[in-house]
């Protein structure tokens, strides 16, 4: 292989890898509630797109092929658990119930669903939900970029509601988003 292309090739691996292990960490760690276990198994993901460097030239989506590796992942070391626990001693019904959700959701996680598109639409419609008032002031901090006293003066109310107005915002579209936090950041 020449220079140029394996130069390339790290360039391109370097970038895929900054961009994706945190979110898959996070990914991996929502279902498996280990750091440790998690970064392992996105770790031997990456390690496996290094082995093969020919996924990067034939792949159109790296993205969801990863998010399914790591989806895959964690979806063997819960059956692994759920065995070595069995074997091991019976399992509380509550921790058995626990895994089982964990292993469905993963299961039927569709690592297709967001696209650039439909992550700005799932935080559009968030912010849509707040009330108008609300959703006003929290635009304009957030996406106009105006200080607290600056959205006091135009609006003609105290920064005390504006600071109040951003926190009630703040927690809705938390608890509303709160499914996609792994997947966003």
């Amino acid at each position: 292989m020449e220079k140029g292309m394996i130069n390339q090739r790290k360039e391109k691996y370097a970038k895929v890898y900054a961009i994706y292990f945190p979110k898959l960490v996070r990914f991996s760690e929502a279902y498996i509630l280990s750091r440790d276990e998690a970064e392992n198994l996105v770790q031997d993901v990456f390690l496996y797109l290094w082995e093969h460097p020919e996924l990067f030239d034939s792949l159109k989506n790296i993205r969801a092929f990863i998010f399914t590796m790591v989806k895959n992942k964690c979806v063997d070391y819960l059956r692994k658990q759920t065995q070595d626990r069995n074997q091991k001693r019976p399992f509380a019904e509550i921790e058995e119930n626990e895994l089982t959700l964990r292993l469905y959701s993963l299961q039927s996680f569709d690592e297709d669903i967001l696209s650039h598109t439909e992550i700005d639409t799932i935080i559009q419609d968030a912010i849509y939900a707040l009330p108008a008032r609300c959703r006003e002031i929290f635009v304009l901090s957030r996406f106009d970029g105006l200080k607290h006293k600056e959205i006091a003066s135009l609006l003609n109310i105290s920064t005390h509601t504006i600071e109040s107005q951003i926190a009630i915002a703040l927690r809705r579209l938390k608890a509303e988003l709160r499914n996609y936090f792994s997947l966003l950041f």
